[in-house]
């Protein structure tokens, strides 16, 4: 039988204070359902994996110190309680992982230890990554997605500990102006456009942008923010280590923000720009994701954080799907709903499921796919490269080069006897499309090139032992290079 990974993030537990997304009244019946379903399925679970912001330590006023571990499994015990729906999961599969994302980035080893002792056995996974390879070596790579976004990213420039992202100020910004605004009674939930993963939705603060803008984003941002929830900026703020500061002092810190992004992508304004965007843009984040499948050989990718789900590529090497998320308000869900993703491993493939409104049964949500990872659909010039060492020794890169494009991961410095090297040549905006040639001891020399206009696509190496293919169309005979569509995708065996 397949191997079947269950996906949950974005659920936002919190301890129930009127500005958290996730009010255990409203959210609490799609939550058991789900994680009931996954109970009654788990003889074809092989892992659930809680990818990312399962809990909330960031969706609370600035005066007030965001709850322990301890303090939001007591205000949810239906859910993560000893008898909860999630220890019933622990105790039903065989293995439940966690990463964690933004808002529950500061989970303690205390918190961890509470949870375990709750619900039992949760393994914890350090980093951004986790990895699962299937019986056919399919590999599907799992992270939560802000890590390549730019105001939710762990930032080592944060002084407080736990690499504080700018996007936690953001979103106290925000409870400080709902907690202001809400009657007796009434919270977040019943509310329209709630649940953002910074509180606000940030489409008006960045269309705001122009190319004459200070590079002082971060100080923009906070400044926006803060002027639209009436928050003094020298509003102590009580962070979740309980430690304290201010917006004006989080100013100073995250001054060279964008800055920073710049050096982090060896100098790509476009590409910071990019994860700028990530929060709010489905599209901007899944080019991360495709960059990152290629970088790690994947066959999928699977992320949470934007709160919308995808159900995949169109025009892509790789396939990437979004969980979504599971604290839409009243007033959202529909068209909103409570998602999860259900991966087949052996297949590296996966569908986006639903809790239904009203009768909370499980559904296929129909999530559908982003034609592209490129803005502007079918506007991918690209060349998508992959290379199956079948030969007996390793292939050891001598150099690669780009006439036209760049190369968003080049090929890899080795590929093992038997293993297999992926890369991407993206090309500029403009008319030259893309162009690139490397070489590899033991394997020879290497070009392909897609280029746009008149020009035809072109591939050679490995003895003419590849194939190509040109968008979602089919693989060519081996040898064949489809002379017109946009992007490349070519795969050279070398050996064997």
């Amino acid at each position: 039988m397949p191997d079947y990974a269950v996906v949950l993030s974005d659920v936002h537990i919190g301890n129930d204070a009127n500005t958290c997304w996730y009010q255990s009244t409203v959210h609490e019946p799609y939550l058991v359902a789900a994680l009931d379903w996954v109970a009654d399925n788990a003889e074809s679970v092989k892992e659930v994996i809680l990818l990312g912001d399962l809990v909330d330590t960031w969706t609370y006023p600035p005066s007030v110190a965001p709850p322990s571990m301890a303090q939001i499994i007591a205000a949810n015990p239906n859910v993560l309680g000893a008898e909860g729906a999630l220890a019933k999961v622990v105790k039903a599969v065989p293995k439940v992982s966690y990463l964690r994302g933004n808002h529950d980035a500061t989970l303690t080893p205390a918190d961890m230890t509470a949870l375990q002792q709750s619900v039992g056995q949760v393994d914890e996974i350090e980093g951004p990554l986790h990895v699962l390879t299937g019986s056919t070596g399919a590999r599907t790579v799992f992270s939560h997605g802000h890590y390549w976004t730019m105001f939710n990213a762990p930032d080592n420039a944060a002084p407080w500990g736990d690499d504080m992202p700018v996007g936690h100020f953001v979103t106290r910004a925000f409870s400080y102006m709902m907690a202001n605004r809400l009657q007796a009674g009434e919270t977040v939930a019943d509310l329209a456009n709630m649940g953002y993963p910074n509180g606000p939705n940030l489409i008006q603060f960045l269309s705001s942008l122009g190319p004459n803008t200070s590079p002082d984003i971060a100080g923009l941002l906070l400044d926006y923010v803060s002027t639209a929830a009436g928050m003094p900026p020298a509003t102590p703020v009580v962070l979740p280590n309980g430690a304290s500061t201010t917006i004006t002092q989080a100013k100073q810190i995250y001054a060279d923000l964008f800055t920073n992004w710049v050096a982090q992508e060896n100098g790509s304004t476009q590409n910071a720009a990019r994860a700028a965007k990530a929060d709010d843009s489905g599209e901007a984040l899944a080019w991360f994701a495709q960059r990152l499948a290629i970088q790690e050989s994947a066959d999928l990718v699977v992320m949470g954080h934007t709160h919308t789900p995808v159900g995949g590529l169109t025009v892509a090497p790789i396939n990437y799907v979004n969980s979504g998320f599971g604290c839409a308000s009243v007033p959202d869900n529909p068209p909103k709903l409570f998602t999860f993703a259900v991966v087949d491993l052996n297949a590296a493939a996966a569908e986006i499921f639903m809790v239904r409104q009203g009768d909370y049964a499980i559904d296929k949500a129909g999530a559908a796919p982003l034609p592209s990872v490129v803005l502007g659909a079918f506007m991918d010039f690209s060349c998508y490269v992959r290379i199956l060492n079948r030969s007996e020794a390793p292939l050891t890169l001598n150099g690669s080069s780009a006439a036209h494009g760049y190369w968003v991961v080049p090929p890899p410095e080795t590929i093992p006897a038997g293993g297999r090297g992926d890369a991407w040549l993206q090309d500029f905006t403009g008319p030259q499309g893309s162009e690139g040639a490397f070489r590899y001891q033991g394997g020879g020399d290497f070009s392909v090139s897609c280029p746009t206009g008149l020009g035809t696509n072109t591939a050679s190496g490995a003895g003419g032992n590849f194939v190509a293919r040109s968008g979602s169309g089919a693989w060519g005979a081996p040898g064949t290079v489809p002379s017109w569509g946009h992007p490349l995708e070519v795969t050279f065996t070398v050996g064997g």
